[in-house]
């Protein structure tokens, strides 16, 4: 892989743990996603004020992602409601990029090399063996299963309408806007107009959440628009290998066995897709 390419990912990765660690101490989940999602939407409403709109190419992307995205979030609240965030968390995330991977063999034909191949494994197996419980209830599996699909689906799809758009910052740009709406939506209608007044207890916080999540985000499809997809992919989801730190180190979270053999695990595959 490209080193920018490798820089930019797991840039992405540690920015993407360190909002979610921002938001953990957080005492309501829906009006940080609400204003995770102004957040969003800010950032792709800046971008477009410069770049415009893209080309033609790239808006049956935008659409799909958009409704992806819709699914993604539905997924993601009904996950939570059934079980333990950090299970349904890490199985969507350990599963996706070995999702992505199939999906971009079929899609553009970028059948990974035998490292890379193991390094992905390596990545997936690590990353569930962190936080993935097996005494969680079904339906959170399901959950978490439906999740990881709808994960590798808005990589994919985004991944390559950034290289139709052929301008990332422009695809970047709507892309921010259209993750940012459904969620927003999503929050007001189950809480209504009281959801504005709610907002106002971490309202900078969570702002700057969404900001920096778009940010990361960002970087990701950058990355993807030169790099192979399922690759980028896999070390955006080192996260977790961040967030297990990061919780380690600051808010004196435990770090049993499993999660530092997990840990290792992240860091091996992650190594063999960077180096391999």
């Amino acid at each position: 892989m490209p080193p920018l390419a490798i820089a930019l990912a797991l840039s992405s990765a540690f920015i993407h743990a360190s909002w979610n660690a921002l938001l953990k101490g957080g005492r309501d989940r829906l009006a940080d996603s609400f204003l995770v999602a102004l957040g969003c939407a800010g950032v792709g409403l800046v971008l477009i004020a410069f770049t415009g709109p893209p080309n033609a190419a790239a808006w049956p992307y935008l659409i799909a992602s958009l409704i992806i995205h819709a699914v993604y979030w539905l997924c993601v609240i009904k996950g939570y409601d059934a079980g333990d965030l950090s299970h349904v968390y890490t199985l969507s995330r350990g599963l996706a990029p070995a999702i992505v991977a199939v999906g971009a063999a079929f899609a553009v034909h970028e059948i990974p090399a035998l490292g890379d191949a193991i390094g992905i494994a390596l990545v997936c197996a690590g990353v569930l063996c962190v936080g993935v419980s097996a005494h969680a209830p079904l339906r959170a599996s399901l959950w978490g299963g439906l999740t990881a699909l709808a994960i590798a689906a808005y990589s994919l799809v985004d991944a390559l309408g950034a290289r139709a758009a052929q301008d990332a910052l422009t695809y970047i740009g709507w892309v921010s806007l259209f993750t940012g709406l459904p969620l927003g939506v999503f929050a007001f209608a189950r809480r209504g107009p009281r959801i504005l007044i709610d907002v106002r207890r971490d309202l900078f916080r969570g702002l700057f959440a969404g900001i920096v999540s778009s940010l990361g985000f960002g970087l990701v499809l950058y990355a993807q628009t030169f790099a192979p997809i399922a690759q980028v992919t896999a070390l955006r989801e080192t996260s977790i290998l961040f967030a297990a730190l990061i919780a380690w180190l600051f808010l004196k979270e435990p770090m049993g066995p499993r999660r530092w053999i997990g840990a290792g695990i992240v860091a091996a595959g992650a190594m063999l897709i960077g180096f391999a």
